[in-house]
C-alpha cells in the first residue's frame, strides 16, 4: 500500500468517535473495525486473511480506493485466494482478476458471474453472455420442459418466461422476434405492468402475466438468456411501441408547456432494491431545476413525494408501463438514473440522458440505445459533476 495512502489505526479510531457522537452506529462499528484490522497488521504484515478482511471493511463502508489496496496486498502474500481475486476485480473491472478466481475455483457461480459482468462491460459479449449463464436465477423457475438451446422450433411452443428486473426484461425484449423467426409459437410471461408494451412486440403469440396460470408448451428460456443466442453488436433500433391511446391520454395532460422544451425526471429507483447509490438527492433535483427556468421540467417518479416549483409531478398517475410510454412520448427528453425508465426510453427511440454513478455496471457500458446519453460520476457518491454537464447540456437544447 503507498505509504502516502496509508490508514492509521488512530485516525479510523477517532473517526468512529465521531461516527458515535453523531449516533451512526453502523458507521462507527466499520470504522473500529478498520482501526482493529490496522492494529493487527501492524503487529503481524504478513497477515493475509487481516488484510482480506481489511479489504472487505472497506469495502462494505464504500472506500473502494483502499479496499483495492488491501486485496492487493493480500495477494501478494497470498497469491490462492480465489476470493481476493474475485473481490479485487469486481473493484477494479479487472477481467484478468476474474479469470484467476474462476481458475481457483471454478466451481461459483458467484465467480463466474462476475467475470461475465467484467467481460461485458469490457465488450466482450459472446463469452460474457456465455459466463452470464451461470446467474442465480430470480425468480428461480423449474420447468420439467426443455430448455431452448436457440434450434429452430418449427410446430412446437417456445415459452420465454420472466427473469431479473424490469430494466432487464425491457433490454432483452429486443431479441423476441429473432427467436419467432427461428419457427414456432412464441408465448411470452411478464409481470403485469410490462405486459402493454411486450405485448406489442413483433413475433410474441399471446402474453401472460406472471404468476397466472401457463398454458402448455414445448420449450422455455428465461428472457435475458436470449442475450446470449442473438446479440451480434448490431446497431441499435427501437424496438418496443406505445399505445396510441395512452400517448394521447398524456399528450393532453402534458400539454404545450408555453413553448419550452419538456423534460422528464427520474432521480431515485425503486427504494425497496438495491438502488441507494443510484438515487440523486432532490436538493440537487432542485439546484438544476432553478438554474435552468426556460425548460419545462416534469417528475416522472412514481415514489416519494418530492416537489419544488419549476416541476410538474406526474408520477402518480403512472399505472404501469404504458402509461409510462405514453408520457415520454409527449417529452423532448428524459434525464434519468439508472432505472426501467431510461431503458424504456432507450427502447421507444426516445431521447434519454442517463445518470451513473461511478461504479454502475455493464448494462450502460457500449451503444445500447440510438438516442441514449450517459453522465458518470467522477467519484463514488459526487451527484455535482454529472448534474453541472447535465445543466450544461440543457442550455443547448
Amino acid at each position: 500500500m503507498d505509504e502516502r495512502n496509508r490508514p492509521t489505526v488512530a485516525a479510523y479510531a477517532e473517526q468512529a468517535k465521531k461516527h458515535e457522537q453523531a449516533g451512526d452506529v453502523q458507521a462507527a462499528m466499520r470504522s473500529y473495525l478498520i482501526a482493529t484490522h490496522l492494529q493487527m497488521l501492524l503487529l503481524n504484515p504478513e497477515d493475509s486473511a487481516a488484510c482480506f478482511q481489511l479489504g472487505l471493511t472497506f469495502s462494505s463502508a464504500g472506500d473502494d480506493h483502499h479496499a483495492q489496496a488491501a486485496f492487493k496486498a493480500a495477494l501478494a502474500l497470498q497469491p490462492s485466494h480465489a476470493e481476493a481475486w474475485n473481490n479485487f476485480g469486481v473493484l477494479t473491472d479487472a477481467v484478468a482478476a476474474l479469470r484467476r478466481a474462476v481458475r481457483l475455483s471454478p466451481g461459483r457461480a458467484d465467480y463466474h458471474t462476475n467475470l461475465a459482468h467484467g467481460l461485458l462491460a469490457d465488450g466482450q459479449f459472446a463469452e460474457g453472455f456465455r459466463e452470464w449463464e451461470w446467474r442465480t436465477p430470480s425468480p428461480k423457475r423449474d420447468f420439467a420442459q426443455a430448455r431452448w438451446d436457440g434450434s429452430p422450433f418449427s410446430g412446437k411452443t417456445l415459452l420465454i418466461h420472466a427473469e431479473q428486473g424490469f430494466g432487464d426484461s425491457l433490454q432483452f425484449c429486443r431479441y423476441i422476434p429473432d427467436a419467432a423467426a427461428l419457427g414456432g409459437r412464441v408465448i411470452v410471461e411478464t409481470r403485469p405492468p410490462l405486459a402493454g408494451p411486450l405485448s406489442r412486440i413483433e413475433g410474441v403469440a399471446a402474453l401472460y402475466a406472471w404468476g397466472a396460470p401457463l398454458p402448455s408448451f414445448d420449450l422455455h428460456l428465461p428472457l435475458p438468456s436470449l442475450a446470449r443466442l442473438f446479440h451480434r453488436g448490431e446497431a441499435p433500433r427501437p424496438y418496443l411501441a406505445a399505445d396510441p391511446a395512452r400517448v394521447e391520454k398524456w399528450r393532453d395532460r402534458i400539454g404545450a408547456a408555453n413553448g419550452k422544451k419538456k423534460v422528464g425526471l427520474v432521480w431515485a429507483g425503486n427504494p425497496d432494491g438495491h438502488d441507494k447509490k443510484r438515487a440523486v438527492p432532490f436538493a440537487l433535483i432542485e439546484d438544476l431545476i432553478a438554474t435552468l427556468p426556460e425548460i419545462a421540467f416534469f417528475g416522472l417518479q412514481r415514489e416519494g413525494n418530492d416537489v419544488c416549483p419549476g416541476l410538474t409531478p406526474l408520477g402518480a398517475g403512472i399505472a404501469d408501463f404504458d402509461d409510462l410510454a405514453g408520457a415520454l412520448a409527449s417529452l423532448d427528453l428524459l434525464v434519468s438514473v439508472d432505472t426501467a425508465a431510461a431503458h424504456l426510453a432507450g427502447a421507444l427511440g426516445r431521447e434519454v440522458w442517463v445518470m451513473l454513478h461511478s461504479a454502475a455496471d455493464w448494462r450502460w457500458r457500449g451503444k445500447w440505445y440510438a438516442r441514449a446519453r450517459t453522465y458518470r460520476q467522477d467519484q463514488a457518491g459526487d451527484w455535482r459533476s454529472p448534474l453541472i454537464r447535465v445543466a450544461e447540456d440543457l442550455r443547448q437544447l
